[in-house]
């Protein structure tokens, strides 16, 4: 009996945990496809050194450099490689707050899949892929305008 309620209990928490990370009311965002960045593309990101518009692999550690994170995030690791939907995943932590930054660039042909069905991360496109930003720290507001900067600059550099 004790361990029927104590699992009850943890699957009550881990909803309530889950819950209280979500206050947007379903509202999505907005893929970030305007202005003048969405046309923007560069050379240099590919894992040869090539552009994406030729289908190489995008490493998504190389997009954002340390002093337009730290700002964000503080002190962090510095960028590593994760786990995650897309072809490249990059995760740059602060260890001390578990704030953090994670990009996902997804592969080639992708692009028009943008049901990303989470509210937390922003989807945009780069050229024909479908990619990921998400920032957290306790302001998720300031998160949102944290993600557009950095959505245009890996615009320009992928």
């Amino acid at each position: 009996m004790r361990s029927s309620l104590a699992i009850v209990g943890l699957v009550l928490l881990a909803a309530t945990a889950t819950a209280c990370g979500s206050s947007d009311t379903g509202a999505k965002a907005a893929p970030a496809q305007s202005g003048p960045a969405s046309a923007a593309t560069g050379k240099g990101a590919a894992a040869d050194g090539g552009s994406s518009e030729d289908g190489k692999k995008v490493d998504a550690c190389t997009l954002l450099k340390p002093e337009e994170v730290t700002p964000l995030i503080g002190e962090n690791d510095g960028g590593h490689p994760d786990a995650g939907v897309g072809e490249s995943v990059c995760n740059w932590e602060n260890p001390d707050t578990y704030h953090s930054v994670t990009l996902s660039i997804g592969s080639a042909k992708t692009a028009g899949s943008e049901d990303v069905d989470n509210s937390m991360m922003t989807a945009f496109t780069v050229d024909d892929r479908l990619c990921t930003i998400q920032v957290v720290t306790l302001k998720r507001d300031a998160d949102k305008k944290s993600e557009a900067k950095l959505i245009d600059l890996v615009r320009r550099r992928v």
